[in-house]
């Protein structure tokens, strides 16, 4: 069981599953907590030695002495797994903005699905092209800077990952979004190589606007 932290319990995986079943580095978990202990485990850049660590989507790990690096992503049918991640994307990572403020001396919040609470001021509130910065939309961010290097609005005709529910996994174009009502949740339409399906707009985050940003299986 994973401790309280960036991700939900449901939502995520401790560190020392990931470093003895998924990754295999250790037969057993005394193996794997030795590892992480030796501040041999990265996440997002930042040493992690705590084996309980709730490690989420769009988190990146990395082990001290093996050169490839892994980003947590869901996959259709498995839930959340880990992808090998090329040395270009190994240095930032999507995160979905949840909420957005107005705070003291006109600045604004902005709260990421990993926990990460952004202060902007000035020229930081928008994207390059003057965009603003919305709920739903993603922020790329640099690791473990937490620079904003771009942002993707969560937009018709934009490519949305969805990371829950039967379609978890599945990424496509948005064709369609549906405003919501009190009792309706907000509905987007996917249009996959395959497949249109719909789905609950929480459920997505925006990835890409011509190509994804991140390394996503076909």
């Amino acid at each position: 069981m994973t401790r309280p932290g960036p991700h939900p319990r449901e939502r995520s995986l401790p560190l020392v599953i990931l470093v003895r079943d998924t990754l295999g580095y250790a037969r057993t978990a005394k193996e794997a907590m030795r590892i992480i202990r030796d501040s041999k485990v990265k996440v997002d850049c930042l040493i992690r030695r705590d084996h309980r660590f709730p490690v989420g989507l769009m988190d990146v790990v990395e082990v001290d002495g093996i050169k490839q690096v892994f980003r947590l992503l869901p996959k259709p049918r498995r839930g959340l797994s880990l992808s090998p991640v090329k040395q270009e994307e190994a240095g930032y990572k999507l995160c979905k903005i949840t909420g957005k403020r107005t705070v003291a001396g006109r600045k604004i919040q902005v709260n990421l699905h990993d926990g990460r609470n952004l202060l902007l001021t000035g020229k930081e509130q928008a994207g390059k092209t003057g965009q603003e910065y919305r709920v739903g939309g993603a922020l790329q961010i640099a690791l473990p800077s937490q620079k904003i290097l771009g942002y993707v609005p969560f937009e018709e005709g934009d490519i949305g990952l969805v990371t829950d529910g039967r379609n978890e996994g599945l990424y496509g174009k948005i064709t369609s979004i549906s405003e919501g009502t009190h009792s309706r949740p907000r509905i987007a339409r996917i249009e996959t190589v395959q497949e249109s399906f719909e789905t609950p707009a929480q459920y997505i985050i925006p990835v890409g606007t011509n190509t994804p940003l991140v390394a996503l299986e076909p």
